[in-house]
């Protein structure tokens, strides 16, 4: 199995490498540009299968949803999570429906990233709570409204 990091910020890719290849020592980790997944041939697509990519939408110009798409047919992982720059763009949904196991927004601290990668890596999943809703939430309704009761 392999593990997959693609982004462009050096900060990110230097920390997540590192801790990457402590938690998959038996692994190989490779790591790229998101435009990569765009423009690399065939024969520079990992031989065996993605146990986990992170894919990095934030930062480059390349469309978040193509990324997507294109990490879906080329690579097919098996466990994947995107950083993207806002949960309202509609990203996280659309990934999540392709099967994402988590969106991080960014800027995010490299804690909130590890934890995010290691949720991710067990089988869990983690996505901002206002990816799915477009809407804002109905007001909650007032305690002791509709009149009163006489006790007698």
């Amino acid at each position: 199995m392999t593990t997959l990091l693609l982004a462009h910020n050096m900060m990110l890719r230097r920390g997540l490498l590192r801790h990457l290849r402590e938690i998959s020592s038996l692994t190989p980790v490779l790591t790229q540009t998101p435009e990569w997944l765009l423009d690399a041939p065939a024969a520079e697509m990992p031989s065996a299968p993605v146990d986990f990519a992170l894919l990095d939408c934030s930062g480059t110009d390349a469309d978040p949803q193509v990324l997507v798409d294109t990490l879906c047919a080329r690579l097919a992982p098996r466990r994947w999570l995107i950083l993207c720059e806002a949960p309202g763009s509609g990203v996280a949904s659309y990934a999540a429906r392709l099967g994402a196991s988590g969106c991080l927004t960014v800027p995010a601290t490299p804690e909130q990233a590890r934890a995010a990668v290691e949720l991710v890596r067990a089988g869990g999943q983690c996505f901002p709570r206002r990816a799915f809703s477009m809407t804002p939430a109905p007001a909650p309704s007032p305690i002791g409204s509709g009149g009163s009761t006489a006790r007698g």
